[in-house]
């Protein structure tokens, strides 16, 4: 049940953390009247450069959650049994 409590919490703090960044971002890139700050060029960009970019980031998310993931695979593997433990 502990660990369910653990999860819920990082949870919580992961999303509360998200909600913050968000926040400065969006205040970081406009003005107090509501205008964006980036030029008019840019904001209206959408072409291949941006998908690429955007695929090539979901793969470095996605590579380092497979080592993680196998990284806790090999560990788990290499603990002693919990009856053996002392």
């Amino acid at each position: 049940m502990a660990g369910l409590g653990r999860k819920l919490m990082w949870g919580l703090v992961g999303g509360m953390a998200m909600k913050a960044a968000r926040g400065a971002t969006r205040s970081a890139l406009h003005t107090r009247m509501g205008a964006a700050r980036l030029p008019r060029r840019v904001r209206r960009q959408r072409n291949m450069q941006t998908a690429l970019l955007m695929a090539v980031g979901t793969g470095v998310v996605m590579a380092v959650a497979d080592v993680l993931s196998e990284q806790g695979k090999t560990a788990a593997r290499a603990a002693p049994p919990p009856e053996t433990r002392k």
